[in-house]
């Protein structure tokens, strides 16, 4: 496989030189590679195992970064007299305390900018890019390379700690194999060492507050991403206090939740309330504070957090003119949210967040539909929302009307799914023989599937169904696990309700445990716990903070009136729920508008004046009305720009019946474009035949710019393929020095967001 790669790799090398060598590719070069458009080059290379440095920075960030008080404060000094490259070394620092690693690679890439070379930079891009190791191996090698005599001993243990884990030497080759696969134990040992350097720095330095407070997130982060067990958490928690006594400020603070938050819930809760203060910049914040509240048990106290998180992402997403889907932990801090709302029953918030979450716009990148995307995550947690709630009824109702739960094509996963959800609502209002004919559907879309993923993830549906159909035959004699997007009270409701009493019972308990203070799981134990006679165990289940959490829960859920009976049994008055009184709650902002909107809103477009080649000039307003297929290119003439433009011109008749105007934005001037455009020669014809529209001209790439098409660290623009709303708001958009070559998937997705205007 490695030759192979190195022969494709020099395939593309020579059909680059071919193209430069006859002069196809005009224009502006990049920083570092002499081409006008990296896209040949990168649809060659293997964006995980970069052969180079310079192609590893392609696949990395692209905008410049701006220095900020609200991600944590950091003094990390390191051997430079450039106080830009300090700074921004040090907010890299702090944003790997964060576990803002994208962010954090941006920091240290602009720190280049000042220090080209500075070893300690590539160190913290290593670390930038841990969870991607084909990256860091390569920034850690530089990294190590770059040790010279103004490198201070504390930098080279620093860097050599890292290199060590990587695998890389100052004398290693600059072409680097792939990351080896490491054995347990290899891994094990290479954990191991690397917190042994790190307390060899500590030892040695021992007032250096950052020494202490890497070895710190490494002993924490090891527990979760290498099952390294901490074997004296009162050790680390002494550790993580003296830089807490050293530095209130330190944003390392919240690396004592991790601690705790299994061990001793209760001692998390001290640096939760502080930790999201210190960094509020990074949304990670709030919801890492979150997680040891619902820890607690108190998760109704969880959710303003989890919804300053989104607050700080929708900022962000604002700023940087991203759709949702490009903001990396976005999906998974809207599913923390909701499923919190759904296990306290708050299905109706629970519902309209699932329905925004589905009504932004998709990915459409290779594989997206296997991602936990915020479209698919929304449907699910829609669904098992109502699932949670006891609402079958109401789900199976809204599968067939709602067409947002709808399947918008012929993908087979998509259909799939929709047909169990049905069979599942079915299944639960003892409708067996229609939900049969929904199992034998989806055994006939498995037969059409697109990919072997897509037959693994349907194969997972039937087995589910299989094991209910057994449920209700009397074959199955035990719980097992519950069948896909079936919450787990649900299933040890149904256990109980088919004849497996102690299963189900002993399924609620558990899940009682597991997730506590939730409020459906605790309701369905109280509910299976009493009616199997176990009173006492129902009683304690039914305390204060069930009854005052109950306060919140939608008005009519199943649950409440299936708790009457041992309401009445400890003798509580017919409303039983009680109102939260004098309860410690989470230190949130006053004014929560501060961090940003609640809910994510559609950035409108820039505006722009340009011309095209007969000097006539358009602006946005111009369009106005109309919706815009709007299309970034780095020169007309460039054949692999325009051969993304080619493919869309197939569909050009579509995009026009859908009421969507198609314009493109190139680098060529006015001149140029006259130029090539003004002739009366058959390639002046075939030109105009391929560019059908609009072409308008912004040689010094401002539109780039304002468009976020532009990579600020090479100095060059990229493709960026835009949707504009008649108002002139952007409803989808992709931007990557690579092409976008999907015009079908995007017009069906265009429909779907034009349709909500």
């Amino acid at each position: 496989m490695t030759v192979l790669k190195h022969h494709i790799q020099w395939l593309a090398s020579l059909i680059l030189f071919g193209c430069l060598a006859i002069g196809i590719l005009r224009g502006q070069s990049y920083r570092n590679f002499n081409l006008t458009c990296l896209a040949p080059l990168l649809d060659q290379v293997d964006s995980e195992a970069p052969a180079t440095l310079e192609v590893a920075f392609l696949r990395g960030p692209t905008r410049a970064p701006e220095l900020q008080t609200d991600v944590g404060t950091i003094d990390f000094p390191i051997s430079t007299n450039s106080t830009e490259a300090q700074a921004f070394f040090n907010q890299g620092v702090a944003l790997l305390f964060g576990l803002d690693s994208p962010a954090a690679e941006r920091n240290f890439r602009q720190a280049l900018n000042f220090e080209p070379d500075h070893p300690m930079v590539f160190w913290g891009l290593a670390l930038a890019n841990e969870q991607r190791p084909g990256r860091a191996q390569l920034f850690a090698h530089r990294s190590i390379k770059r040790i010279n005599n103004e490198t201070s001993e504390q930098e080279k243990l620093w860097i050599q700690s890292v290199a060590r884990y990587f695998g890389v030497r100052s004398d290693s080759p600059d072409k680097l194999p792939p990351p080896p696969q490491l054995s347990i134990e290899e891994s094990t040992e290479a954990v191991r060492q690397r917190i042994q350097d790190l307390e060899e720095i500590v030892l040695r330095w021992p007032e250096d507050i950052n020494a202490k407070a890497f070895l710190l997130r490494q002993l924490t982060l090891d527990k979760y991403r290498s099952g390294a067990p901490i074997t004296s958490h009162v050790a680390v928690n002494t550790l993580a206090q003296t830089i807490v006594e050293a530095d209130p400020n330190h944003p390392s603070r919240h690396y004592q939740i991790f601690l705790w938050m299994e061990e001793r819930p209760e001692i998390a809760l001290a640096p939760a309330e502080v930790s999201p203060t210190l960094a509020p910049g990074i949304p990670n914040s709030w919801r890492y504070s979150a997680e040891a509240w619902k820890a607690n048990g108190l998760n109704n106290r969880a959710i303003p957090l989890l919804e300053a998180s989104l607050r700080v992402s929708h900022a962000q997403l604002q700023e940087q003119l991203l759709i949702p889907e490009k903001l990396e932990g976005l999906s998974s801090n809207y599913t923390s949210l909701v499923e919190t709302l759904v296990s306290m029953g708050r299905i109706d918030e629970a519902v309209e967040w699932a329905r925004r979450m589905i009504s932004m716009p998709r990915s459409l990148a290779p594989g997206s539909e296997f991602q936990p995307n915020l479209h698919t995550q929304g449907k699910r947690l829609w669904v098992e929302a109502r699932l949670g709630a006891g609402m079958a009824d109401i789900l199976l109702e809204e599968l067939e009307s709602e067409p947002l739960l709808q399947p918008t094509g012929t993908d087979s996963l998509e259909n799939s799914r929709w047909l169990y959800w049905k069979a599942v609502a079915l299944c639960l209002l003892d409708r067996p023989e229609e939900a049969l004919k929904c199992r034998k559907k989806i055994e006939a879309w498995s037969n059409r599937v697109e990919s072997a993923n897509a037959g693994d993830l349907i194969s997972n549906l039937l087995d589910g169904l299989a094991t209910w159909q057994n449920l209700s035959s009397g074959d199955l004699t035990e719980a097992g696990e519950a069948p896909p997007y079936l919450p787990s009270w649900v299933w040890a409701r149904e256990l109980e309700r088919h004849g497996l009493s102690r299963a189900g019972l002993e399924l609620a308990r558990n899940t009682l445990e597991e997730l506590p203070g939730q409020w459906l799981p605790a309701a369905t134990f109280c509910e299976l716990s009493f009616a199997a006679g176990e009173v006492l165990p129902a009683m304690s289940a039914f305390n204060r903070q069930f009854r005052s959490d109950a306060s919140s829960v939608d008005s009519g859920l199943p649950a409440i009136e299936k708790l009457n009976a041992l309401a009445r049994h400890m003798q509580l008055p017919p409303r039983w729920t009680i109102m939260p009184r004098g309860e410690t709650k989470p230190d949130i902002p006053a004014n929560l508008d501060s961090l940003g909107p609640l809910y994510w809103e559609i950035p409108n477009a820039p505006d722009f004046s340009l011309f095209d080649y007969t000097g006539t000039e358009h602006s946005l307003a111009s369009f106005q009305g109309e919706a815009i297929l709007l299309q970034f290119v780095l020169g007309v003439t460039c054949p692999f720009c325009t051969r993304q433009l080619d493919e869309f011109r197939k569909y050009a008749g579509a995009y026009e019946a859908a009421g969507i105007k198609t314009v493109i934005i190139t680098t060529d001037s006015v001149d140029s474009l006259a130029e090539l455009f003004s002739g009366r020669t058959p390639d002046t014809q075939r030109l105009k035949a391929s560019f059908p529209y609009p072409v308008l001209a912004d040689p010094d790439q401002n539109l780039f710019r304002s468009y976020r098409v532009y990579d600020d660290f090479e100095d060059g623009g990229m493709h960026g393929t835009f949707i504009i709303s008649p108002d002139g708001r952007i409803l989808w958009s992709h931007v990557s020095h690579s092409t976008f070559e999907k015009p079908r998937l995007l017009l069906d997705e265009a429909k779907r967001l034009l349709k909500k205007q």
